[in-house]
């Protein structure tokens, strides 16, 4: 009992942490670079979008993937115009359940489909990186990685789902995408089940 007490203690004694503040001893670009890994919205919707990419293929998702880097470009840009934005993790994670689940069910995309869906994940985590806490010169830089961390998160797993034909290897895929869909709809309903 005495520990469950002390932990609690140290568990609400925690000062206040910036969710997108500068990680100490990286520096700003690799803090950017870090930030769609080490947050869990942006990290399931390039996960399902990387996994999605490389089950399609890579030169059918060309279009989807240049789209995806064409809307991180205005969001994290208005997320350093724009202040007080939402966040848009809710839009993150929906977008991951539906991706997941598209991996899942291993039918071909059209590209009129994929294309806006890519658009919308590239938007909406340029949206939520705004960095917090740093010089103007930083965060630009910060962003400038962030823009090179969700690019490389995406194109790198889809490079590696890509030449992976075996039928264990292609179930595997389709297993760890249901993961991420179960993960996101489990937040997202959390997050929607709280307020009441």
């Amino acid at each position: 009992m005495a520990r469950r007490v002390g932990a609690a203690a140290a568990a609400g004694s925690a000062g206040a942490a910036w969710a997108h503040g500068e990680i100490k001893g990286v520096g700003a670009f690799y803090s950017g670079v870090l930030h769609p890994f080490m947050s869990p919205a942006h990290l399931i919707a390039l996960l399902a979008l990387g996994l999605l990419f490389g089950q399609r293929g890579l030169g059918a998702s060309r279009p989807a993937m240049g789209a995806l880097a064409a809307a991180l470009v205005p969001g994290l840009c208005l997320s350093l115009r724009l202040q007080g934005l939402p966040e848009p993790d809710p839009w993150l994670l929906a977008l991951g359940t539906v991706l997941g689940l598209g991996v899942v069910l291993a039918r071909p995309w059209p590209t009129w489909a994929l294309v806006p869906l890519a658009a919308l994940a590239g938007l909406a985590v340029g949206l939520g990186s705004a960095p917090d806490g740093m010089a103007p010169a930083q965060r630009a830089a910060a962003l400038a990685g962030t823009f090179v961390g969700a690019t490389l998160c995406t194109a790198c797993l889809a490079g590696a789902v890509h030449p992976l034909h075996k039928p264990w290897a292609r179930v595997g895929v389709r297993v760890l995408a249901s993961w991420l869909s179960a993960s996101a709809l489990l937040v997202l309903t959390l997050g929607i089940a709280r307020p009441a």
